[in-house]
């Protein structure tokens, strides 16, 4: 289950701790492996399959095994990897490296480690940061880009605007990212099960490094597909409600999607697409932030199967 406030879909594009993990599935295990690169050990996943290869990068907190139901659907015609970003999972841990520039260097010594010299990258939620770094700096070791609800700018102004959601609880989430941003108020948040201070310490330098990073696709030259969450939705999403919300709570909602939702989710929307003319968008109404996992899975593989095999 993943613990989040309902508006960072919309201004954080919910890069979110996450405990999300594929159900039983009579799929074969992918296999594991571990490169060192920049100095530092990388988890790695190989579902198989020959031809191109894509990369998988996934979201905030989550392991490469969060596309273990998703991945295997490219393996006919493309050999599909995943990539366990450092401070995740089986990865290292250490202290520093968390901003954009280090973990795309991370990506790069990576693929040079297993002799990839071009790749496909998909990327969740946050790796959309990555993937447009990437993109923009080694343009030539680029095939296609996709990002999965992850090509937002994460404004802290945004995000802050986004507190005044009238469905907003505070919680880990708030806690962290009032603390990566320097705000009072954070230490006054109570979290059960208070993660470890090595472990906390990461979780907000990831969130310090996603406030800084900004957005610039005009220098991306691989051809792009991005899928956005809830944008084309004119009304609240229903998903971000909770499900005790009375009339007046539903109502409250409305009003501020129509006063300031609906216009924040649609500036990254619309600075994609004029920052990528050669990009493509597919809009998902009132969809999860997991666009690869539920119901939207199989239009949102379809797609992506659509365009990488043109």
């Amino acid at each position: 289950m993943s613990i989040m406030p309902r508006y960072a879909v919309l201004v954080l594009a919910l890069f979110c701790i996450s405990e999300v993990r594929a159900a039983a599935s009579p799929l074969p295990a992918p296999k594991t492996g571990f490169v060192t690169a920049n100095r530092i050990k990388l988890h790695y996943l190989d579902w198989g399959g020959t031809g191109d290869t894509i990369l998988f990068l996934s979201g905030f907190n989550d392991t490469a095994h969060v596309y273990d139901q998703f991945a295997p659907r490219f393996t006919d015609r493309l050999h599909v990897i995943g990539l366990t970003r450092r401070g995740v999972g089986e990865s290292d841990k250490p202290k520093d490296g968390y901003d954009t520039s280090t973990r795309v260097e991370d990506i790069r010594q990576f693929l040079d480690s297993l002799r990839i010299s071009r790749v496909t990258l998909i990327g969740h939620s946050m790796a959309g940061d990555e993937l447009t770094l990437f993109g923009s700096r080694y343009p030539q070791r680029v095939v296609k880009l996709v990002y999965l609800d992850a090509a937002y700018d994460r404004t802290p102004e945004g995000w802050i605007d986004g507190l005044s959601d009238p469905t907003n609880k505070p919680d880990m989430m708030q806690r962290m990212r009032m603390e990566a941003l320097g705000m009072p108020g954070a230490s006054d948040i109570h979290v059960d099960k208070m993660p470890p201070p090595d472990e906390w310490a990461i979780l907000v330098a990831t969130h310090k490094a996603v406030f800084a990073f900004r957005p610039d696709y005009t220098k991306v030259q691989a051809p792009a597909l991005a899928f956005y969450a809830v944008t084309a939705n004119q009304h609240y999403p229903s998903h971000w409600l909770p499900e005790d919300a009375d009339t007046n709570v539903r109502a409250k909602a409305e009003a501020w999607w129509e006063e300031k939702g609906h216009a924040l989710m649609r500036q990254s929307v619309e600075q994609f697409r004029r920052e990528i003319p050669h990009g493509e968008i597919v809009e998902l109404d009132d969809a999860k932030h997991y666009v690869f996992l539920g119901d939207t899975a199989e239009q949102v593989a379809a797609k992506i199967r659509e365009f990488l095999l043109r």
